[in-house]
């Protein structure tokens, strides 16, 4: 994977040389924009900066801690991180940002950054629709901002792989039974026939019926996660059926349609569950498409990855993400 790696940093130096703004420590959401990206890309920055820290010979530690730094001083609201500075809070940006934080934890960051995301899945376990006369009662609501009610799947099943990593640090029961109640409301209200899931359901009980790749791959990485913490056999194979179904399902969007951002998400999971199964068209997967970025995404004179049309800080972390991923997977124990 020596070639992913090199690939993950030279895409993350030429992401800090256009998009990081070091004076503020914040990032430009595209390229020559004012320096004020909101949670949800400069979540996947900071994913980005942890996955090439991760990598041997990496030397970017100390852009991990300006980033977290800058994310407690921008974004902190409470217990729970704010859209924008001052602004209202989506559950699903600090479901992101508790994944970062306890992948820096687990890579020796220390106790605090778990510590931190134990706080944002207190406050998300506070955001469970407990009231009755709702349609589908239950799922984590995907905002606080005044007018949207939706339950989505993005913030429920992110909200149990994040319970299932805490369950993993700390062994509190408590993680496992909400991290089961999540993942069962999921199957309950958004699992749609052919097997993936649907985005969301509004309050008056309406289903959009959007299949949205990264919400697949939370799945996958729950699932997948389950499966490690209980050696509990129908988690994996619900993580491998999920895997198939959508890998099926978004042959033909991968290119055209579907978000590079959301991709990454998808297929850092899969990357996850390969680890797990050994299965080798799993990684061809994520393989092909990272070489599809490569060779047609990517400005070799610049370095950035554009997907249409201008630079986005989505679309530069997002080739990060999955170069540092493939560079980090150990080689297969078994071809499946």
């Amino acid at each position: 994977m020596a070639s992913a790696a090199r690939r993950a940093v030279a895409s993350y130096d030429a992401m800090q040389r256009h998009l990081y703004d070091a004076r503020t420590g914040r990032y430009r959401e595209s390229v020559a924009a004012p320096a004020d990206a909101r949670a949800w890309p400069f979540s996947q920055a900071l994913a980005a900066t942890i996955g090439v820290a991760g990598l041997p010979s990496s030397r970017v530690d100390a852009d991990v801690r300006r980033s977290l730094r800058a994310l407690e001083r921008s974004y902190r609201s409470g217990d729970v991180y704010a859209a924008w500075p001052g602004g209202d809070v989506y559950f699903d940006d600090n479901e992101w940002i508790a994944e970062d934080l306890l992948d820096w934890s687990e890579m020796g960051g220390g106790a605090a950054p778990r510590a931190r995301a134990a706080g944002v899945f207190a406050a998300v376990v506070r955001a469970w629709d407990a009231n009755p006369a709702h349609p589908c009662t239950g799922g984590v609501f995907w905002t606080t901002a005044a007018g949207n009610h939706d339950r989505n799947t993005v913030t429920t099943v992110n909200a149990a792989l994040v319970g299932l990593r805490l369950y993993a640090a700390t062994g509190r029961r408590a993680y496992l039974v909400w991290s089961r109640r999540m993942l069962s409301w999921l199957d309950r209200c958004l699992l749609s026939p052919d097997g993936l899931y649907w985005d969301h359901i509004a309050i008056d009980g309406t289903i959009d019926r959007t299949e949205w790749s990264y919400n697949q791959g939370g799945a996958i990485g729950a699932f997948t996660a389950l499966y490690e913490t209980t050696r509990d056999p129908v988690a994996l194979a619900r993580a491998e059926g999920l895997a198939d179904a959508a890998l099926a399902a978004f042959s033909t969007r991968w290119h055209a349609g579907e978000p590079p951002e959301f991709a990454a998400i998808f297929f850092r999971n899969l990357l996850a569950l390969t680890a797990v199964d050994g299965r080798r068209p799993y990684l061809d997967a994520v393989e092909s498409y990272a070489n599809w970025m490569w060779a047609n995404a990517r400005d070799p004179r610049t370095g950035l990855f554009s997907f249409g049309g201008p630079t986005r800080l989505l679309d530069q972390a997002a080739a990060v993400e999955i170069y540092a991923a493939l560079a980090r997977m150990r080689p297969l124990k078994a071809a499946r």
